[in-house]
């Protein structure tokens, strides 16, 4: 207990006042530290919460969320400047009134701009009901908003934009308040263009990934070990498999056979240039193969981008036009051969009927005159199949009888293959249904499988034979050729319709013979396929639609 003469002693020195003021001092230091200490941690939220990925809205409500505690805001919104042109970039919150995202704002009706152009931070307000001066008046008033204050925001010297704050009534302002804006402003200027940056860097990103993949020739991206780390949507159809199976196997493995001992990959690393080739893939397929280094930034070696483009069907087509022009070459020298030939194969079988005439019946120069005649005759079946086969008319669908297809055919070739040693079998069904087909490409068909059963016996000890039977359903006719050959491996039947695939001499074939015959089946609503077991010779089979009956008038 303080005596009475205590007291006296405090009031006379000021001794209480001074421990008050002390005291008072002290706690408005503390209060201005703890404020500091709050505006720091605001700025360090803030720079946490901007999201790169998120929306700008997010970011403004998240700003709103933060700073609310020590500034009751009621609205916050970033203008953008893009070629001198101030847009409302975004508004948080959004209500029912905002329309004006997205506008323009003019020069000389605009706080905004005006904020820019003093380069001061601009706190700005107007009595409801008043005349409107400036753009952002109406609009924000329509919020009952009349207080705003405008923040420029700087990027280094540029000025990118203006942050705004707005409330209802006016909020006062100190000099920290001022300072802590700037320190806001320059944060959120920083994120704002990181954020455009980044927006520019995921647009070209993506723009690069939808050009990847919309590429509709293969594209794979292999890293110095040879391994695939990228491929596009293309690799789903060209290996079967989608991409994600691809990834991470070796380039060789994928791409070429177990026994191909050239890698273009390899010599592409070696050399660290851009090479070219042509070449047959694992798949069968023949392809352009063009491969590009992949540089770092001190131009080191990082991999490799792998173009493949198919050309199998190119090759394909190029390879029967040839086919057609060596045709067209052979039907003009078959028109000439049958201009000069049928004149004087006229002469002969006529004067041999005339000699016939003469001859008794019976004897042996009956016998050699009905053979004179029935050479010649052939003579001109041959020549006139000869100019069917190379010089086609037309290449539309007609009916045709497949019985009658097999022997043009075999009048053309037959005498070649059994010169060989080689037994031709015939075994026709009776009152064979009609097919709607091509003729020419009919016998086109039936000429390769016929040759490839030839050669499948050149070394094959005889006796060697090739049997032709023709058979049918009710929707499908069949003709399926047999021969006695070495046959095909397991591992091989897959492979023998894929161009280029031939077990031949190089100088001995192409490999497009059955390709091409399963092709000209296909067109013709067919199919050719390899049917028996391996070893055993081979056995072909050329299915085609019965042609649709006709309905007969009553």
């Amino acid at each position: 207990m303080f005596t009475e003469k205590e007291i006296l002693i405090e009031k006379l020195t000021g001794v209480k006042a001074s421990k008050k003021s002390y005291y008072t001092d002290l706690k408005k230091t503390i209060g201005e530290l703890e404020k500091k200490n709050q505006k720091l941690e605001i700025l360090n939220e803030v720079a946490k919460g901007f999201q790169l990925t998120g929306t700008m809205e997010r970011s403004l409500q998240h700003i709103l969320e933060t700073i609310y505690e020590l500034y009751p805001i009621d609205r916050v919104s970033i203008s953008l400047i893009e070629d001198e042109v101030m847009t409302l970039q975004s508004i948080y919150p959004v209500s029912s009134e905002d329309k004006e995202v997205g506008m323009h704002l003019p020069r000389g009706q605009s706080i905004y701009w005006k904020a820019i152009n003093q380069s001061l931070i601009v706190i700005h307000e107007w009595e409801p009901g008043a005349s409107y001066r400036f753009v952002e008046e109406q609009t924000l008033a329509a919020n009952n908003l009349h207080h705003a204050c405008v923040i420029p925001l700087r990027m280094k010297t540029a000025v990118i934009g203006v942050l705004t704050f707005a409330t209802a009534e006016r909020m006062p302002y100190e000099y920290s308040d001022i300072t802590f804006f700037r320190q806001l402003s320059d944060h959120i200027a920083v994120m704002v263009e990181n954020s455009r940056l980044y927006g520019e860097v995921s647009a070209g990103k993506k723009e690069w990934e939808e050009t990847f993949q919309a590429v509709a020739d293969l594209l794979l991206l292999a890293d110095t070990d040879h391994r695939i780390i990228r491929c596009n949507q293309a690799s789903h159809h060209f290996f079967g498999q989608p991409p994600a199976n691809i990834v991470g196997l070796r380039c060789h493995d994928v791409l070429f056979p177990e026994d191909h001992s050239f890698c273009p990959i390899e010599e592409s690393y070696h050399t660290q240039s851009m090479k070219n080739y042509q070449m047959s893939l694992k798949n069968g397929s023949m392809c352009d193969i063009q491969t590009y280094p992949v540089r770092g930034e001190a131009g080191e070696m990082k991999g490799l981008l792998i173009y493949i483009k198919d050309i199998t069907e190119k090759i394909r087509t190029q390879a029967q036009l040839q086919h057609s022009g060596q045709l067209a070459a052979i039907g003009e020298m078959a028109a000439g051969v049958a201009h000069e030939l049928n004149s004087p194969l006229t002469a002969v079988i006529g004067n041999t009927q005339i000699l016939k005439r003469q001859l008794s019946a019976d004897g042996r120069p009956r016998e050699l005159a009905e053979a004179i005649e029935r050479g010649g005759k052939r003579c001109q079946d041959i020549i006139r199949n000869l100019l069917s086969f190379s010089r086609p008319e037309k290449e539309e669908s007609t009916e045709c009888c497949l019985n009658e297809s097999v022997e043009d055919v075999l009048s053309l070739i037959g005498f070649q293959i059994e010169r060989e040693n080689i037994q031709i079998e015939r075994s026709f069904a009776e009152d064979l249904p009609l097919v709607e087909a091509s003729p020419h490409q009919i016998g086109q068909i039936i000429i390769n499988v016929l040759l490839n059963a030839k050669d499948a016996l050149s070394e094959k000890e005889e006796p060697r034979y090739i049997t032709l039977s023709t058979h049918h359903t009710p929707d499908c006719i069949k003709l399926v050729v047999e021969d006695n050959g070495c046959g095909v491996p397991a591992d091989k039947k897959d492979l023998i319709f894929d161009p280029f695939f031939t077990t031949k001499e190089k100088q001995s074939g192409t490999g497009l013979g059955l390709s091409v015959s399963r092709d000209l089946a296909e067109r013709n609503g067919g199919s050719l396929v390899i049917v028996g077991k391996s070893g055993i010779g081979s056995t072909f089979e050329l299915r085609l639609p019965a042609a649709p009956k006709k309905e007969v008038p009553e």
